[in-house]
């Protein structure tokens, strides 16, 4: 491919830089609320302004909701704070372990479930589309729950939930009216200690099965025929080790479109194997251990792990959050697109500090179309940090005019608008860059033809778009492939 002078000046030879990837960014986040036990982290838009609010789980804590200004600032909203189920016992909230969304209601909105371990409440709240909560009048039968997962299970168009417990795992289906009716007899007869449930189609019949993070053993894999879980174990690997599992993370880390297992493991009961572990799939839901081969030893009580392509290089990098760790709670790991981890983390973070990591949340909070990242911490304040643009070496600032893509992220094609030109009656010239600066698609567009651009032969990460009319004017853009 040839190289564009004029865009060469605009951005350096490389990817990589001197500067991190993820910059702390606390100031953008009411950090003093999050002096809680935060316990799990998840955003979703509550308030349909179009985009990212915060949710926080905090045990034995008031649940926390952030509102999101639009550029990534949060706050809390004083007259649209999460109730409190139970006010006499004590403390604010419920012992909150783990978030799940879904349209309960069928309203148009999104409502929020926290599952509770050991407090009797498990707390399902509607949205009046303006993000705010009430409780609905059905109570769960208290569990002690660790875990959440939606789905429809009988096919009527409303979500059902199953509550991953210490002991029984409960299966509440949705009687379409905001109460539940408990059919157990959907999940096989269990005792362990589910910290953890995952969604993924592995069987390829079209619905969703389970994978299933246990606290003290090995894992399990669910499978789903019509509603109804059976263990299928045989398709994960027998190591013969004793796992204390905190969190099950999916993603295809080898580029073969199947989803692989990494396993964030601890040891508080003081014998189970440390080391995390990552499965492979084969392409049929079966997985084999590629922890020694893959992985780099790594003895840190990971409670939670993302896969994100940080470095967009087209496949899935690993980021961790650890507890009870004296040197750095936090660690990242480039994949070499094989699957093989090698550790990255003072290159892709500058340096913050926390010793208690629980959870991980990665979204695009600031509307910048890069993805940021979300810790929430136990007994200590969160973090949170805003992907930086100069880690990839870009300066997109020296154009005329910048214009909007959309759809961004883009999977199939783009259009670029500009305010000035590239209007219907208007020829121009188009032109697609990677970040390396390297020309990788150019299109001329005549007088009346779509200003619409197929991409679909491009592969996964960040590309900037240039246009420019026949009389000179130039305007750009910058997106994100993302055909995941």
């Amino acid at each position: 491919m040839k190289k564009s002078i004029f865009f060469a000046l605009m951005i350096s030879c490389s990817i990589y830089s001197q500067s991190a990837y993820f910059i702390p960014a606390n100031s953008n986040i009411p950090v003093s609320a999050t002096s809680i036990n935060s316990m799990d982290v998840e955003s979703a838009d509550v308030d349909a302004d179009g985009d990212l609010d915060i949710i926080i789980a905090g045990e034995y804590s008031r649940n926390l909701l952030f509102f999101n200004d639009g550029t990534g600032f949060f706050s809390e909203d004083p007259v649209r704070l999460f109730p409190e189920k139970n006010v006499n016992d004590g403390f604010p909230g419920e012992d909150s372990e783990d978030i799940a969304f879904a349209d309960f209601d069928q309203d148009g909105d999104l409502d929020i479930i926290f599952v509770s371990e050991d407090t009797i409440y498990h707390e399902l709240l509607v949205n009046d589309g303006n993000g705010l909560f009430t409780f609905i009048g059905y109570e769960f039968p208290a569990s002690n729950g660790n875990a959440v997962a939606i789905l429809d299970l009988n096919n009527d168009d409303f979500p059902d939930i199953i509550i991953g417990n210490t002991g029984q795992n409960d299966v509440y289906i949705n009687n379409q009216d905001l109460t539940f009716i408990q059919e157990n007899n959907r999940w096989p007869a269990n005792t362990e200690g589910t910290q953890d449930l995952k969604l993924v189609d592995l069987d390829h019949d079209g619905d969703l099965d389970i994978v299933e993070g246990i606290d003290q053993g090995s894992n399990n894999i669910l499978i789903n025929n019509a509603g109804f879980f059976t263990e299928e174990n045989n398709r994960l690997p027998n190591t013969g080790l004793t796992l204390e599992t905190r969190k099950i993370t999916l993603g295809d880390v080898n580029g073969d479109d199947e989803p692989d297992i990494f396993v964030s493991t601890v040891n508080f009961i003081g014998t189970a194997h440390l080391q995390n572990r990552l499965y492979l799939n084969d392409g049929n839901g079966f997985f084999s251990d590629a922890t020694d081969t893959h992985l780099p030893v790594y003895f840190r009580f990971t409670l939670d792990a993302l896969f994100l392509d940080y470095d967009f290089d087209d496949d899935l990098d690993l980021i961790t959050t650890d507890f009870q760790n004296p040197v750095l709670s936090y660690h990242s790991f480039a994949n070499d697109g094989s699957g093989i981890f090698t550790e990255t983390t003072s290159d892709v973070f500058d340096p913050f500090t926390f010793t208690n990591g629980v959870g991980l949340h990665t979204a695009d909070f600031n509307n910048d179309t890069y993805p940021d990242l979300y810790f929430s911490n136990f007994q200590e304040t969160d973090d949170i940090l805003f992907f930086s643009e100069d880690a990839l070496g870009v300066n997109d600032t020296n154009y005329e005019d910048r214009g909007m893509v959309y759809p961004n992220p883009a999977s199939s094609s783009i259009t670029l608008m500009c305010k000035d030109i590239g209007n219907e009656q208007t020829e121009s010239s188009i032109s697609i860059y990677d970040v390396l600066g390297n020309l990788v698609l150019e299109k001329n567009r005549t007088v009346d033809e779509s200003q619409s651009v197929e991409i679909g032969s491009l592969s996964n990460g960040v590309y900037f778009i240039i246009t420019k009319n026949n009389e000179g004017m130039k305007c750009h853009g910058k997106f994100i492939v993302d055909k995941r």
